[in-house]
C-alpha cells in the first residue's frame, strides 16, 4: 500500500468518524423528538391513560379488582415512559409529571 493510500484512508476514517461524532452531538434528545421518532410507543402511553382515566370513572369496585387494575396500569404507563424516555435520562417523578 501505498503511502499517498493509507493517507487517504486514514482522512477518510477521520472524516468518518468526524461527521458520525458531529451527528450526534447535533441532535439533542428531546420529549418531543423522542415521541415523534417513537409514535406507536407514544400512541399506546396516551391509549393507556385514556383506559386509566374510564377505570377510575367506573362507579364499581369489582370485587376489589378495579384498584388492582388501576395500579397495574399506573405502573405500566409508568414503565412505558421510562422506555420512550430513556435517552433524557429522566427520574420517575419528572416522568411522572408528562402527559
Amino acid at each position: 500500500m501505498t503511502s499517498r493510500t493509507i493517507a487517504l484512508l486514514t482522512a477518510c476514517a477521520l472524516s468518518i468518524g468526524t461527521v458520525a461524532g458531529c451527528a450526534n452531538a447535533a441532535q439533542p434528545y428531546t420529549i418531543e423528538s423522542e415521541r415523534a421518532a417513537h409514535p406507536n410507543m407514544a400512541n399506546a402511553i396516551a391509549a393507556m391513560q385514556a383506559a386509566l382515566a374510564d377505570m377510575e370513572r367506573a362507579p364499581d369496585n369489582f370485587g376489589g379488582n378495579k384498584h388492582a387494575a388501576i395500579v397495574d396500569l399506573q405502573r405500566a404507563i409508568q414503565s412505558a415512559k421510562r422506555a420512550l424516555y430513556y435517552r433524557l435520562q429522566m427520574d420517575d417523578a419528572a416522568l411522572m409529571r408528562l402527559h
